[in-house]
């Protein structure tokens, strides 16, 4: 399987997860919409994932929605994040772990967005017969 299929696969679980574990459940109530985008995203690369596993002709171009989607939500998490901890503003409980893994998550973003742009492109051009 392909490095940005088992990353949607993965992400997609880890996001809503490790949100929640941040967060909380009660934080459902606090900001709806922050918890909200990770469990969206999270859905997006699941659903994405498990379409590219069955081979299907759409897989490609649902997977670099998803991850187009993903990478966009996780850039400007990450982004924001360190313009607060170089401002020293904001700081939460675990900044820097926090800030760690947001710039994994980012990396690994970016990186599947690429492969499925280049799996996609590859596809089109396939199915064009060149």
């Amino acid at each position: 399987m392909r490095f940005e299929v088992i990353s949607a696969l993965v992400m997609g679980v880890l996001l809503p997860t490790l949100e929640t574990i941040r967060r909380g459940l009660d934080h459902w109530a606090v900001n709806f919409t922050t918890m909200f985008e990770d469990y969206v995203a999270g859905g997006l690369l699941l659903v994405a994932g498990f379409v590219s596993t069955q081979s299907k002709p759409n897989g490609p171009l649902l997977l670099l929605a998803a991850w187009a989607y993903v990478t966009g939500m996780m850039g400007g998490s990450f982004w924001d994040q360190l313009e607060s901890t170089l401002r020293g503003v904001e700081l939460e409980p675990n900044n820097a772990v926090i800030l760690v893994f947001k710039l994994l998550l980012w990396g690994t973003c970016v990186v599947s967005l690429v492969l499925s742009f280049r799996r996609a492109f590859a596809e089109n051009r396939r199915g064009q017969g060149d």
